[in-house]
């Protein structure tokens, strides 16, 4: 977040806030699921192995993306991947 409020020339508090405001959500937030929706579309239209798109969309671990991607869409990536291709 501080290479963003870098470019918008704001503090990082003032960034986050007026962010807030705009948007209706906290950056980090919105960058969380811009990236699991990267995943998404990977999941649909790729044939690359969960660790591959873990790294691509930058979770630390497939296991950190796993937990992420299980909260933002109520199923594991494994799971949504078996069901997009049925």
């Amino acid at each position: 977040m501080s290479k963003l409020s870098d470019v918008a020339c704001l503090s990082k508090h003032h960034f986050a806030r007026a962010f807030r405001e705009a948007t209706g959500t906290p950056p980090y937030r919105f960058i969380s699921e811009r990236r699991l929706d990267h995943a998404l579309n990977l999941l649909k239209d790729s044939r690359l192995s969960l660790a591959d798109i873990a790294y691509i969309c930058q979770f630390s671990s497939q296991a950190t993306f796993t937990r992420a991607f299980r909260r933002h869409v109520g199923t594991s990536p494994g799971e949504y991947r078996h069901l997009s291709r049925a």
